[in-house]
């Protein structure tokens, strides 16, 4: 069989693992059969034997044939679709990828038609479509088929259970929100994880066998062979990790009623017995999140984020009780969480209220509206840009250019897309002013002049804008960046010195962050059990004064909603050279947005 993997972690973790369906044994061919079923037959099993060797074009004139004499022959369409997937691995041409796309998705949504239970055109359905779309709709529809792949599993005792369509179905559950029951997202990793452990030790023994079984002194030692099974040991490591994470983020987020409730459930995790009420229940449910958490760390050393919510859930102390939290998250943190995050993410933050952007656009806007040098700036820097939310609310402001920088090379790749009238969350018809704005040359160019895939903390003007064009940005501003930077003194340094603040010229900072009493962050940040980090604003300011900014501008936000409850933020304002004074103060207001 081929194996194709996908991996993609965000909020929630989405795993796919695409297989071919298991091929039909051979049929055999009887007096009782028609000349006409037998030439089908043979086309079947003459497909399956070149797509067992890999003859991909033999496999495709088989099939056809086959479908030529009965278009509802069920094994030649999943087979059929299972060829067009390979055949798209090694396509350059996107239009020919889509077409074959789309052909799979239709062979195999015909084969559902006559045949609704079948598990395996399920499973490969829900592989193709969420392959194809990250939607909410496509998301639901893949739960609908991964369901059906593991319920018809379940009918036949006689066969192994599909670890592959548990983990699958245990994570698009998990993204909808359906948690609990016995083919919810819970229960779903549970049995994926039991099979896969069970897998482990059956390699382990077959590892065991090699080494120190009695007879093995009086044959050859195959070492080759230890070595292929610690690989796939190894390997099926990689995969419980993520199962393990998407269990315990599952398990930080059920509420004490659910917690409650799942007590009553069957486990085969944990030890539901103390679990006597609801804060008994929510203290189960913590403690198990932790331990899975704690496993996908331990089972895979590059499941960074595992372990950076690891760290966000116990504070950072570790089992010996010592604090080994991070002033920062990793950049291979903040990489991998933006690149599996950026095809929903204008979705995901616009289901959430989520209004930084705007907020950012608005108090630069407020800032050329009190200059008395210029109506526009002369650059800005988009600091975290990731797929370009806040490009659109500054792209109007900067008359020269305006770069955007971000560890993602996906959210990138998506900036790099994005025009006044298309992208960054805006798509054609979305403002009334559409019409005018397609009219507008600058509409046909992308929002931003350079992006770059940089760190933050380290980036230099010349990696920013090569050959030095301009002294420093007049702007800079993050939107919701910080809140993955604890200690943010190396980051707010940097800025200054990537700002064209002087004694003849006035630079300025707009940033967001998310907020925290002093009480609760004695040393002015703390990371949250969200993963994110929030700051008080006597730190931020401390901070900032030290690295040679003055406060100009500050207000209390709501950045954005988090499940059902207003996140607390602040936004800060601040300049940088010429004579800025202490009470040069903006007022903060969200303009809106059609005077821009």
């Amino acid at each position: 069989s081929n194996q194709n993997n996908i991996v993609r972690i965000s909020d929630f973790l989405i795993f796919l693992i695409a297989t071919f369906v298991l091929l039909p044994p051979p049929i055999p061919v009887s007096s009782s059969y028609s000349e006409y079923e037998g030439k089908i037959n043979n086309h079947l099993q003459e497909g399956n034997n070149a797509l067992g060797v890999g003859d991909l074009q033999t496999a495709i004139r088989n099939y056809e044939a086959c479908l030529t004499l009965d278009p509802n022959q069920r094994y030649c369409n999943i087979n059929f679709a299972s060829v067009l997937v390979d055949l798209n691995e090694s396509e350059q041409d996107e239009s020919r990828k889509h077409k074959r796309m789309e052909r799979a998705i239709s062979l195999l949504r015909h084969v559902l038609r006559s045949h609704p239970k079948d598990g395996d055109a399920a499973f490969n359905l829900a592989l193709l479509l969420q392959d194809y779309s990250r939607s909410e709709e496509v998301t639901r529809e893949a739960a609908t088929l991964y369901q059906i792949a593991v319920e018809e599993t379940d009918k036949d005792s006689g066969e192994d259970d599909r670890w592959d369509a548990l983990a699958n179905m245990a994570a698009a559950k998990q993204e909808l929100g359906e948690f609990l029951g016995p083919y919810g997202a819970r229960r779903s990793y549970e049995r994926a994880i039991v099979l896969l452990e069970a897998m482990v030790e059956e390699y382990k023994g077959h590892i065991d066998q090699l080494t120190n079984d009695a007879d093995s002194f009086e044959r050859e030692y195959d070492d080759e062979s230890s070595k292929e099974t610690q690989m796939q040991i190894t390997s099926i490591n990689a995969y419980l990790s993520k199962l393990y994470y998407g269990y315990g983020t599952i398990m930080s987020e059920l509420s004490p009623s659910d917690c409650l409730s799942l007590m009553t459930e069957e486990s085969l995790l944990m030890d539901t017995k103390d679990g006597t009420d609801q804060a008994q229940a929510k203290m189960v449910c913590e403690s198990n999140a932790v331990n899975a958490l704690r496993m996908a760390a331990h089972l895979d050393e590059n499941n960074v984020v595992a372990m950076h919510m690891l760290a966000a859930m116990t504070g950072g102390v570790g089992d010996d009780g010592e604090y080994r939290g991070k002033e920062r998250a990793s950049n291979e943190f903040v990489s991998a969480l933006f690149d599996d995050f950026a095809d929903t993410f204008d979705e995901k933050l616009g289901a959430l209220g989520y209004k930084v952007p705007q907020l950012v656009g608005a108090a630069a806007y407020n800032l050329l509206q009190m200059s008395e040098i210029d109506t526009l700036f002369q650059s800005a820097l988009d600091a975290g840009c990731g797929t370009g939310l806040a490009g659109r609310f500054l792209r109007p402001l900067v008359r020269g250019p305006l770069v955007g920088v971000d560890l993602s090379k996906k959210m990138l790749e998506l900036a790099a897309e994005c025009t006044l009238t298309e992208g960054c969350g805006l798509k054609v018809g979305d403002t009334a002013e559409s019409k005018e704005l397609e009219e507008d040359e600058r509409s046909h160019t992308p929002l931003y002049d350079s992006l770059v895939s940089l760190d933050l903390e380290t980036a230099s003007l010349n990696e920013l804008i090569p050959g030095n064009s301009i002294t420093g940005f007049d702007l800079i501003v993050a939107a919701d960046v910080l809140v993955y930077f604890g200690d943010i003194m190396k980051l707010l340094v940097n800025f200054s010195k990537l700002s064209d603040g002087s004694e003849e010229n006035k630079s300025f900072l707009i940033f967001s962050c998310e907020r925290i009493e002093e009480e609760k962050a004695p040393v002015g940040w703390k990371l949250q059990s969200s993963g994110r980090y929030a700051h008080s604003k006597s730190y931020v300011t401390k901070v900032a004064s030290e690295a040679g900014y003055v406060l100009i501008g500050y207000d209390q936000i709501v950045p954005r909603m988090e499940k059902g409850e207003d996140v607390e933020g602040h936004l800060f304002i601040f300049a940088i050279g010429g004579n800025t004074e202490e009470d040069d103060y903006v007022e903060v207001v969200e303009t809106i947005m059609e005077e821009l």
